[in-house]
This record gives C-alpha cells, sequence and structure tokens, in this order.
C-alpha cells in the first residue's frame, strides 16, 4: 500500500521532499498557504552537494536558467582592489556537480513542474498541490492534519516544510523554539545585468569576466556586499548586510520595500562605485537576519520537520536550500520499500539521529563572521573537530569548498541505514 504523505508548505523543501517521495511510490498532497500569483524573489545557490541530488532526480538547469559559478572575487571594499580570488571552473570535475546560480522563482517553478509532472516524465504520481488550503494544526502520533475550512486529512507521514517561521514546531519539540532578530538586515535587488554593462561606471567590474561571486567586504565593520549573475547571466543579484535600522525593526515581512537613500547611506563609508550600481536598481528589498537554536529533534511520531522550518541558514555558504534538499533525498533513502506504515516513526528517528549532527554544524558555521572565531564557530569546532576547516578561510574558498561540497547525505544515510539492520538496495539515488 502506497505511504500517504501530507506536506506542509510548497517551498524548496517541501517540493523536494515530494519530488522524492512519489518516486519511491508515495502518494504526496501539498497544502501550500499561499496561491503563488504573484511569486516573487532574488537569487539563490545550489552547491554540487545539492546539485547531485537534483542532477539524479533529473532536473532541467536548463529549464530553469542556471548560470554556472567559475570565479569568486572577494575585494576591499573601500578600493575595490582584489583580496582573493578562487578559481570554481573545476567545482563540477571535483565535486561531481557544478555550483549554480538560479533565480529562485525559475528553480522553484522547475521544482514544482517536477513534482506535478506526469508519470511520462517522473516516476511515480504526480503530487496534488493544494493553494491557498492553510493548516491549522497537526498531531504528530495519528498523522492528523487539521485545514482552516474545518475539515481534516489523516496521513502517514507528515511533513513539515512551512518556512522559517513555521507555527509547528512546538508540535515537534515540546519548547518554544522561536526564532530570534539579529542585529543585522539584508538589502537585496536584481538589475539587468545589460544595464550594468551599458555604464562605464559599473561595466569593468563585470566586463569579460567569468561569471561568478563579486564581493566587497570589511572584517572589522562586518560588512559585505554580494553580487553574482542567475538568469542565464542576464541578471544580477546584489546582497547587502547592514545594520538594523530603527526604522526597520517593525518589518516581519521578507520581501519589504527598502528605499534606495537608505542603502546608499550603508555604503557611504565604502567605494563610491557600489553605489552606482544600487542606483540602478529599480526595486529594493529588505529582510531582517534571524535565528533560532539548533532544534533537539527533528521528528516526533509520524512528524518531521525540515527546511527553513527546522533550522535558519544565513546565507554565509550558500547552504540552506541545500540542506532542503539534502532532507528530501535522505527521507526518499529512509522510507523506500517501507511496506507497514507503523514503521514510519522508527525511520524518522534514524533520520534525525544521522542528520542532527550536520544540520548542527552547518547552521552554527552559517552564523559565523568568515575570517574570526566566534562562539557559533567554536560549537561547529566541538562537533567536528579537526575535519572543519580553518578559521581564517573565506567563503567558497577551497578548504570550505571540501568541508561542505564532499558531503554526501546518501552515503551517510546509506550507511547509517546498514548499520541499523535496514538493507538498502536504492536504484533512485545516486550513493
Amino acid at each position: 500500500m502506497a505511504l500517504r504523505v501530507g506536506i506542509i508548505g510548497a517551498g524548496i523543501g517541501g517540493l523536494s521532499s515530494a519530488i522524492g517521495l512519489r518516486r519511491i511510490g508515495a502518494e504526496v498532497e501539498i497544502f501550500e498557504r499561499s496561491s503563488f500569483k504573484n511569486e516573487v524573489g532574488a537569487a539563490i545557490t545550489i552547491t554540487p552537494n545539492g546539485s547531485r541530488i537534483l542532477d539524479s532526480w533529473g532536473f532541467d538547469e536548463v529549464k530553469a536558467r542556471v548560470t554556472e559559478a567559475k570565479v569568486l572575487r572577494m575585494v576591499h571594499a573601500h578600493t575595490l582592489e582584489t583580496a582573493f580570488m578562487e578559481d570554481l571552473a573545476d567545482v563540477p570535475r571535483k565535486f561531481g556537480a557544478k555550483m549554480g546560480f538560479y533565480h529562485r522563482v525559475d528553480l522553484h517553478t522547475t521544482l514544482k513542474e517536477m513534482a506535478q509532472g506526469e508519470e511520462a516524465d517522473q516516476p511515480g504520481t504526480p503530487a496534488t498541490i493544494r493553494l491557498g488550503v492553510a493548516v491549522v494544526d497537526i498531531d504528530c502520533d495519528t498523522g492528523m492534519i487539521a485545514l482552516a475550512d474545518g475539515t481534516t486529512v489523516t496521513k502517514d507521514l507528515i511533513i513539515v516544510a512551512d518556512g522559517i517561521r513555521s507555527q509547528f514546531i512546538s508540535k515537534i519539540t515540546s519548547h518554544d523554539d522561536s526564532v530570534k532578530e539579529l542585529s543585522w538586515s539584508a538589502y537585496r535587488c536584481l538589475i539587468p545585468m545589460n544595464t550594468i554593462l551599458s555604464d562605464p561606471a559599473t561595466r569593468s567590474i563585470f566586463e569579460n569576466q567569468p561569471a561568478g561571486y563579486w564581493t566587497p567586504f570589511y572584517i572589522p565593520k562586518a560588512f559585505y556586499m554580494v553580487a553574482y549573475p542567475c538568469r542565464d547571466n542576464q541578471t544580477l543579484n546584489i546582497a547587502l548586510r547592514h545594520k538594523t535600522q530603527p526604522k526597520d525593526r517593525d518589518k516581519e515581512d521578507w520581501n519589504s520595500a527598502a528605499a534606495r537613500e537608505d542603502v546608499l547611506q550603508a555604503l557611504k563609508d565604502y567605494h563610491p562605485t557600489m553605489g552606482e550600481i544600487i542606483n540602478k536598481a529599480s526595486d529594493i528589498k529588505i529582510y531582517k537576519l534571524v535565528r533560532r537554536e539548533p532544534l533537539l529533534r527533528y521528528w516526533r511520531g509520524r512528524a518531521v520537520i525540515i527546511g527553513d522550518a527546522a533550522h535558519t541558514i544565513l546565507p554565509t555558504h550558500a547552504q540552506g536550500a541545500v540542506l532542503a534538499v539534502e532532507e528530501a533525498a535522505a527521507l526518499e533513502l529512509l522510507l523506500e520499500g517501507l511496506t507497514n506504515s507503523a514503521d514510519v516513526p522508527s525511520r524518522l528517528e534514524l533520520y534525525s539521529d544521522l542528520l542532527k549532527n550536520h544540520i548542527h554544524v552547518v547552521q552554527n558555521l552559517s552564523e559565523t563572521i568568515p575570517g574570526t572565531r566566534d562562539e557559533y564557530r567554536r560549537k561547529a569546532e566541538e562537533l567536528c573537530g579537526d575535519e572543519l576547516f580553518g578559521h581564517q578561510a573565506m567563503n567558497f574558498s577551497t578548504p570550505v569548498q571540501e568541508f561542505f561540497y564532499s558531503y554526501d547525505v546518501c552515503k551517510e544515510v546509506t550507511r547509517g541505514m546498514k548499520e541499523a539492520g535496514i538493507m538498502k538496495d536504492n536504484a533512485h539515488v545516486s550513493v
């Protein structure tokens, strides 16, 4: 009998889970509060440890308009002189898949099509996505999902993937694990690349350069501005970390509007070319950075929590979306061939045991300031020991690549299943 799965949230984690679980014969129903009428978002990076999984699922990166990362350029914020450069062109050979830049909407649309695609295109039964349907309660032990219209459904498995402000975390942890706001926010915007290249003041930064990260930084003030292209190299994505201003403290929406003059004020002490870039943006957004302590558990009964709902991953190493994909792949492996739904809780317990340490390390490292050794770095060191890269390693440098991109969640889960006495012969996910 097919496993009946209810997924709360149709973001990257929810859709990835739907793809993985339909491949093993599950009947998947997704409940999404929004209507997807006005999909928005900035760019997102998928590093090789996530790309390998997407490739194994048949993800069409051309349809998703990927831009392959070829270089990392760290530059001094005051002078724009190169401080550090890393060639990323060899990443696919070293780690088995590319590092790709995507517009979030393109990535999301492609994943949604895979989750809902006909059986001729994707293995298994297409997932059902119920838009504009809010979940108001769950029962982890029985698999009950209560909807806002008063109806209920019962599933063998509930996947909580409703984002960073999930209302169901306490159902899993039995604690108040609410997010806490940091003192930092990020401005972000998208600018047509031809607009950048048409102005001599900004053209020289990107003209005849391989696609990749361009990052002005100043460590004493924890200042970082990150620019990289997406959508077939046609759009430039900008993100600027800054101290949250008093007037922005009440903004809860990650898509809140920001004033150009505020962004320029944040850049006033640095090289003027950064301001020239921002002046070309027609629409600037701001979101506040938040954190929650790493959860002590990720499952209860028939329910598991994944993605942003399960962990706050800052964009430091571009592992937030990747971790959600890894979690989906882990669930695919752990639940394939399950013949008795009564075994779901024990498989979810094994899931949590196998991934918890990895999740905690990724989360703590995302909160460190590169080039420093702060409390979050020390927490990661306690979990990893000598395997962790040195604290002086810059983002996306070779030691950082080797640490994150060499991690293979499929191999780790397969090893854990064998040690637990669960025989496995999976034909879907490359291990």
